[in-house]
C-alpha cells in the first residue's frame, strides 16, 4: 500500500509518501521548490511529484491521496475540484480518469497524528492549537497506539490564540507569517507594562456557547477575527510607528509583543493542564502553528514531545498516517525527508571558473576556519522537514563573541535584536541548558541557560532574558556538524555552534546544491560545505 498525504493550497503546501508499514518515503514542502516562502495558494506540485520520483513510482501505483483537511465542513466541495487538483499534482492526464481513492481527514486530527505516530509513546494526550480548523482552534485528544486517537475537546474559532498573535504580528510589521520575530522580540518588553489579553473563559463548561476572548460569535470568520484583534491590539496599545529594524525601542512594539506572549504562555499552561486531565496521561503531543512557539512549549513540564513539523506542512503525514498508522512503535527516525542533496562535476568545475576554491571536506580544515572567526554553510544529505534548520541546511559558527550575532544578521539582513540558538553534544548539553528532552531534537523549545553557557556561546543567547533554542545533535543524524563539534573539543574549545537556518531574507531554507551555491554567494558567508566538498572565496 501506498498513501500520498498532501496539505491544501492555502498556505504551506506540502506532500508526504508512506509505504504499508506507514514509514516516511519522502516528505516535502512545496515552498523549497519554488522559492516562495510558505507558498500561499499552491498546490505541493512539486512536492507530489519529488515523493513519487523518490519512491520510483507514479501516480498510478498511489492506493490513496488523504488529505489533512475537510474541505465540506466549511464550503462546498465540487467534485470537479478532485479532478483539477489530481491534474495539477500528476499531469492533465490524471484530471480525466479516477485515479486513486481521494480521502479528506479533519485538520485537527492530521495535525494530532501527526504529532502521536512520531512521538514513540504508546499512549499520551494531544493537545492542537493553530490558527484555524476548519471551525476549531484547539483540539484535545486522547492517543492510544491500539485504538487510535480519540476527540475530547474542542475550542471554536472565537478563541483563537493564534489568530491573536498572527494579528499582533501584522501590527508589528512582520506579515501575519511572523511569528517567529514576535516571539523573539516579546523579552524585550519584559519589563514594560505587558498585560495578559482577554482569553474569555478559556477552559469554561466545554460548551460552544462559552464566552470567547472578544466579543465575536464562535465560529466568527478567521478574517473577522484577526480584523477584531487588530482593533482591539491598537487601541489597547497604540499604534507602532518603529521600523522592523527598531522596534527592540519601542516601547508600543515591546509591550504589545510581551503581551501577546504572555497570553499564549497563560493559554497553552491551561490548555496542556486540560489536556493531561482529559487523557489521563502526563505525556504531552503538541501540534499546530502555535506549537513553533518555542518559549511556550518551553514553559511545559516533561514529557513533551513536538515534531519537526508541527506546522500546517505536517498535516500531509498526518493525514496520511490516518489511512496507514506506522508500525515502527520508536520516536520518529529522522527528520531529514527532503530532497537529497546532488553534487556534479559541472557545478563543481563552475565554481572553479568563477574564481572559488573548492578542495575536498575535512574537519581540520574547517575547524582552522572557525577558530578564525569564519561564519560558514553546511548543504549535505536530505533536507530537514519543517521551519528549523537541523544541520543538513545551517549556517554555523562558534558562538563567541556575542558580536558573532550581529555579524550574522547583517550577512543574513535580519534585524539586529533578533536572537540565534546553538546545536551541541549530547554529553556537554547538561552543561549549558537544563533538560528540554525530546524538544532538543528540533528547536522546539526554550530553556534559560547557565552561567557557564553565557560564557562560551553569548552569541547565541537571547540578549534580554538569557534564553536560548537549543538542539542536541542525535548522533549519526547529522554527520558534517557532529564532525566539526568533536573537532572543536579536540582543539581545546567548547564543542557548541551557532545553528541558524541557511537562507537569505524572505526566503525559504536552501533546497538543493544550486540554491546553496547562490544563498553562499549572495550571502558573503567565509565558506560552503557541499556535500564532501569544501568550497571558499578565492583570497
Amino acid at each position: 500500500m501506498r498513501v500520498l498525504g498532501i496539505n491544501w493550497k492555502l498556505h504551506d503546501s506540502s506532500a508526504a509518501l508512506i509505504d504499508g508499514d506507514g514509514r516516511i518515503l519522502a516528505m516535502a514542502e512545496e515552498e523549497r521548490f519554488i522559492r516562495l516562502k510558505h507558498a500561499p495558494g499552491r498546490f505541493p506540485v512539486h512536492a507530489a511529484r519529488h515523493c513519487l520520483k523518490v519512491a520510483g513510482i507514479t501516480w498510478r501505483d498511489l492506493d490513496a491521496v488523504a488529505m489533512g483537511w475537510d474541505m465540506r465542513r466549511f464550503r462546498t466541495w465540487q467534485d470537479s475540484e478532485r479532478a483539477e487538483m489530481y491534474g495539477e499534482l500528476f499531469g492533465p492526464e490524471a484530471a480525466g480518469e479516477a485515479g486513486p481513492e481521494f480521502v479528506f481527514v479533519e485538520h485537527h486530527l492530521a495535525h494530532a497524528l501527526s504529532s502521536f505516530y512520531a512521538s514513540g509513546y504508546e499512549r499520551a494526550g494531544v493537545l492542537v492549537v493553530d490558527g484555524s480548523g476548519e471551525l476549531e482552534s484547539a483540539s484535545i485528544y486522547a492517543g492510544d497506539r491500539t485504538s487510535g486517537l480519540t476527540l475530547k475537546r474542542r475550542w471554536a474559532r472565537g478563541y483563537s490564540i493564534g489568530l491573536m498573535y498572527e494579528a499582533a504580528s501584522d501590527l508589528l510589521g512582520f506579515g501575519r507569517f511572523g511569528a517567529g520575530k514576535t516571539m523573539g522580540l516579546a523579552p524585550y518588553g519584559a519589563d514594560s507594562d505587558s498585560t495578559l489579553l482577554p482569553m474569555g473563559d478559556l477552559i469554561g463548561d466545554g460548551t460552544w456557547q462559552s464566552k470567547p476572548p472578544l466579543d465575536v460569535p464562535a465560529d466568527v470568520h478567521s478574517e473577522t477575527l484577526i480584523k477584531e484583534w487588530k482593533n482591539y491590539l491598537s487601541s489597547r496599545f497604540g499604534v507602532v510607528t518603529s521600523d522592523t529594524e527598531h522596534l527592540d525601542r519601542d516601547p508600543v512594539a515591546v509591550r504589545m509583543a510581551a503581551s501577546a506572549q504572555h497570553t499564549v504562555e497563560e493559554a497553552y499552561r491551561a490548555f496542556h493542564a486540560e489536556t493531561v486531565f482529559q487523557a489521563g496521561t502526563p505525556e504531552i503531543c503538541l501540534a499546530g502553528g502555535v506549537a513553533l512557539n518555542c518559549v511556550a512549549n518551553g514553559k511545559l513540564p516533561e514529557p513533551v514531545y513536538v515534531p519537526p513539523f508541527p506546522h500546517d506542512a505536517g498535516v500531509s503525514i498526518g493525514a496520511a498516517w490516518s489511512l496507514c498508522p506506522p508500525k515502527h512503535q520508536g520516536v520518529l527516525e529522522s527528520p531529514y525527508l527532503g530532497t537529497d542533496l546532488s553534487v556534479s562535476g559541472q557545478q563543481l568545475d563552475a565554481l572553479h571558473r568563477s574564481g572559488f576554491t573548492v578542495t575536498e571536506f575535512t574537519q581540520d580544515a574547517v575547524i582552522e576556519l572557525l577558530l578564525a572567526g569564519a561564519i560558514g554553510s553546511v548543504a549535505q544529505g536530505r533536507a530537514e522537514i519543517g521551519p528549523r534548520a537541523l544541520g543538513h541546511r545551517s549556517i554555523v559558527a562558534i558562538p563567541d563573541p556575542a558580536d558573532v550575532r550581529n555579524r550574522i544578521n547583517t550577512l543574513k539582513n535580519r534585524e539586529q535584536w533578533r536572537p540565534l540558538a546553538p546545536v551541541t553534544l549530547p554529553d556537554y548539553a547538561p552543561s549549558l541548558w537544563p533538560s528540554q528532552g525530546q524538544r532538543e531534537r528540533y528547536m522546539v523549545g526554550s530553556a534559560v541557560v547557565s552561567s557557564h553557557a553565557r560564557k562560551v556561546m553569548p552569541a547565541a543567547i537571547h540578549p534580554v532574558d538569557g534564553s536560548t533554542r537549543p538542539q542536541v545533535i542525535t548522533p549519526g543524524q547529522a554527520p558534517v556538524v557532529e564532525t566539526l563539534l568533536h573537532g572543536l573539543r579536540a582543539a581545546g574549545a567548547p564543542p557548541v555552534l551557532v545553528n541558524t537556518s541557511f537562507n537569505g531574507r524572505n526566503e525559504p531554507v536552501v533546497d538543493t546544491a544550486a540554491d546553496a551555491v547562490r544563498t553562499f554567494t549572495d550571502i558573503g558567508l567565509d565558506f560552503l560545505v557541499l556535500g564532501d566538498h569544501l568550497i571558499r572565496p578565492r583570497a
